[in-house]
């Protein structure tokens, strides 16, 4: 087997609200909408986002945390931070080799963008 592709499921409390933040806020583009389920992407990255009246499995809001890779987040960083972004960790080069920052939605799901750095 090969494993081609991967998507991350956020559970949110309010998936209107969350939508708009990920949309608005952070850049992504809506690729669908199925009752109270909703998918996203940015790029090459997909994310779906599962709402309370969602009839799937169930998790707890603001329970992930999903690291993303990217080739260059200084800008990206600037610009969402302009939206009005949720840092939770601000942006810098650390130890291991990677530039990143982390960023909350509204439930406290975490997003990490990082980028290699030589």
């Amino acid at each position: 087997m090969k494993a081609l592709s991967s998507t991350v499921v956020i559970h949110v409390s309010d998936l209107n609200r969350a939508s708009k933040y990920y949309i608005d806020v952070l850049g992504f583009k809506p690729d669908f909408e199925f009752g109270d389920y909703r998918g996203l992407s940015y790029g090459d990255i997909c994310i779906h986002l599962s709402g309370p009246k969602n009839p799937g499995r169930k998790k707890v809001p603001g329970s992930a945390h999903v690291c993303i890779d990217c080739d260059d987040i200084t800008a990206y960083y600037d610009g969402i931070l302009k939206n009005g972004a949720l840092i939770d960790v601000p942006i810098a080069d650390r130890v291991y080799g990677v530039r990143d920052f982390s960023v909350n939605d509204e439930d406290g799901n975490t997003l990490v963008f990082g980028m290699a750095i030589v």
